[in-house]
């Protein structure tokens, strides 16, 4: 008999939630496993609606409230229907009241509880309420992510993160000196870096919605006079094909921001470099939390957070030499092929429901 499996998520991936690496996750799990188990995506919004995304219906509940007035902590009823049904509930932001409340109506109704944590939601009601043993397992996307959350059930196995490389594919051409930025804007991004650093004869193309509008306004100073542009309403299919056409993609996120405040978990793993590797382009991520992880040793290269002249000798080959994209980039794809799909990530996921 198939497992029922029921992935609950605060926010969802659209324009009317949050477009975030936090909310695709769940989403492409769950397309993913739907292949393999009758799966269902849960997560909530300011009325009932079935959202269909790419194909794949979310299944939203009204929210009753935002935990502290946190977008990303929100909660409601709702879920608990969808959980009798399920005989797995895989919740994801470790740190949300709605991962809390899924995990103590979990353990009364006896149900496998899983978590995956994305750096988001609000309070760690989890720790608060000490009921991380009730956790059947964390299901970590990397094992930087894994020890940031020690407490938070029986066990931690790494699944790692994934990408449709059906749908994100090398393109026809490259563009000689095009560097692409992907993610959404925001100060622990460390875009202005990425900015600083452009080689000679380079450009950079940054993709992204801003939720921030101090640090927008900054990073168009930043870009004054030189050959950046921002593209903040793109499409899905835009973005894939300029990953694909860029010599390089870059992703500089940093501990400390523009502003001198902290963030402790800036990557936990990062779809977006994944995403640009399928597309058959290297990346240059920074050295911050999970990133160096998915990294290959011949393709793309890490470089030290904050620093905008070890990311400048590490884009200048790639921008230089079309050849030289072309070669690393083919090494980045089949490194993520082979190591990092979402139906990899989904048989890992069912593989540790069954443990």
């Amino acid at each position: 008999m198939s497992l029922r499996v029921l992935h609950l998520s605060p926010t969802w991936f659209g324009d009317a939630s949050v477009r975030g690496g936090g909310e695709r996750y769940p989403l492409e799990l769950a397309r993913a496993m739907s292949r393999k188990t009758p799966t269902r995506l849960v997560s909530f919004g300011p009325r009932e609606s079935l959202e269909c995304v790419d194909g794949f219906d979310i299944e939203v509940r009204r929210t009753w409230r935002r935990l502290r007035g946190r977008k990303g902590d929100a909660v409601g009823p709702g879920f608990m229907t969808p959980l009798v049904w399920a005989d797995v509930v895989h919740c994801h932001q470790a740190r949300s009241g709605l991962t809390a409340m899924a995990t103590l109506a979990g353990r009364i109704l006896r149900k496998k509880i899983y978590v995956t944590d994305h750096g988001g939601g609000g309070v760690n009601w989890i720790r608060r309420l000490r009921i991380g043993r009730w956790v059947d397992a964390q299901l970590a996307q990397s094992a930087f992510a894994g020890q940031t959350l020690p407490k938070l059930g029986k066990r931690t196995e790494v699944v790692f993160a994934g990408v449709d490389h059906t749908k994100y594919v090398p393109g026809s051409e490259k563009v000689e000196g095009r560097v692409v930025y992907v993610g959404r804007l925001l100060p622990h991004k460390g875009i202005e870096f990425a900015i600083r650093g452009l080689p000679s004869g380079a450009s950079l193309e940054i993709y992204g919605r801003p939720y921030d509008a101090d640090y927008l306004r900054f990073l168009e100073t930043e870009a004054a006079s030189r050959p950046v542009t921002f593209h903040t309403q793109a499409s899905d299919q835009r973005v894939i094909q300029a990953l694909a056409s860029a010599c390089a993609f870059v992703m500089p996120s940093v501990y400390e921001d523009y502003r001198g405040r902290h963030q402790a978990l800036p990557e936990l793993v990062g779809l977006a470099p994944i995403e640009a590797m399928a597309c058959g382009t290297a990346a240059v991520v920074s050295n911050v939390a999970g990133m160096p992880e998915i990294m290959p040793t011949d393709a793309g290269a890490i470089v030290r957070p904050g620093d905008a002249g070890d990311i400048r000798r590490a884009l200048q080959p790639l921008t230089a030499s079309v050849d030289q994209a072309l070669r690393e980039g083919a090494l980045a794809r089949d490194h993520v092929v082979r190591q990092f799909t979402w139906d990899g990530v989904a048989a890992r996921c069912l593989s540790a429901y069954s443990d």
